[in-house]
């Protein structure tokens, strides 16, 4: 909505993972070289762990996009399978009708194909996405595949991608955490890689000149929100763009966070519990009692009243940009087109 706005030709803040927008942090860079190494090593199993939303998915997805074409790739994203179902998908990414569902008989369809593709030359690479969903027999399972040797050394070769506990999970099979070439596990960015990030995608995005949206003292704080975590600094990004836009401001405002950080992150400050359940005056004065906080009660109804304009305003933009389609929605809703919001200074 607010691309020609700010005068961007592509989405700067998107959370689907994009791998032409990704920005390679030196922690980044290398676990693309370790990927990489593990597709052209014959000997190649590594394991990549990460927070949700540290670009593990959109690393692979680059690593992907660069593979030579004399090898066959075997990508796994969907990770909630049952004992047989890892065989049957094998087979079914190296297009291999499955014969019989048995998982011996797959087995040594999958025998019979990586032996194949030895012979001929051709590297098998297996990699998985969300592995930290596979159970423990599923990894027993690739411990196997990676076990069956060629004369060049493992038929197999190996990626892992999931969550942090991904690692513990393939350590706790000894067999498998040694076969294991590397671990390495993506951190949050640190604030002056959160910096050069944003700066990096609204660049690609068109935005002339680099970043002249985010002050540094708002990165810092969406640094200190997200932690560092690409994927959270995009919520964040495109959340305080999207109020900019609402009220047709050229510049991004820092208190935007605190009135969207709850919406955007689902995060509730931690409140102070009653001593009793039975309220007393002194625990929940009233507003006459010297101890009640107004500056609160204000501010709670400052920033409704802002939600409620900004939401009006793009109500507006919609209806001049879709004039027929919000005159049917007044319709069906049975609102005349003559009755308006409140103003902030009515009751």
């Amino acid at each position: 909505m607010y691309l020609e706005f700010f005068g961007l030709h592509r989405h700067p803040f998107r959370i689907t993972p994009e791998d032409d927008f990704i920005y390679m942090s030196q922690q980044h860079s290398r676990a693309y070289v370790y990927m990489s190494s593990a597709i052209w090593s014959s000997e190649g199993f590594v394991v990549i762990s990460g927070e949700i939303g540290s670009g593990k998915t959109t690393l692979l997805k680059k690593t992907i996009r660069n593979l030579d074409s004399n090898l066959k790739l075997l990508n796994i994203s969907y990770t909630n399978l049952e004992s047989r179902d890892l065989f049957s998908l094998i087979l079914r990414k190296a297009g291999i009708k499955v014969e019989d569902e048995s998982k011996v008989a797959m087995l040594f369809q999958i025998t019979d194909y990586l032996e194949k593709m030895a012979t001929a030359g051709t590297p098998v690479v297996l990699t998985i996405d969300e592995a930290q969903n596979l159970t423990r027999e599923n990894l027993e399972d690739i411990r196997m595949l990676t076990g069956m040797e060629s004369m060049g050394g493992p038929s197999m070769r190996v990626i892992l991608l999931g969550q942090p506990e991904l690692k513990q999970a393939v350590l706790d099979i000894p067999q498998l955490a040694q076969r294991v070439k590397l671990f390495f596990h993506l951190e949050g960015l640190t604030l002056a890689e959160t910096t050069e990030y944003i700066d990096y995608r609204l660049l690609v995005s068109g935005h002339g000149g680099g970043n002249k949206l985010f002050d540094s003292g708002t990165v810092r704080e969406i640094h200190k929100l997200s932690k560092g975590i690409p994927r959270l600094v995009n919520k964040l990004c495109d959340g305080m763009m999207m109020c900019a836009y609402s009220e047709d401001r050229p510049f991004i405002d820092p208190h935007d966070l605190k009135s969207i950080r709850k919406d955007l992150l689902g995060d509730v400050l931690p409140e102070k519990a009653p001593k009793s359940t039975e309220l007393t005056k002194q625990e929940h004065p009233g507003p006459g009692h010297a101890g009640y906080n107004m500056g609160d009660l204000t501010g709670a109804t400052t920033a409704l009243l802002r939600m409620a304009e900004a939401l009006e305003r793009i109500d507006n933009r919609l209806a001049s940009i879709f004039p027929d389609e919000q005159s049917s929605r007044r319709e069906n809703i049975g609102a005349p087109d003559n009755v308006k919001p409140l103003s902030p200074g009515r009751k």
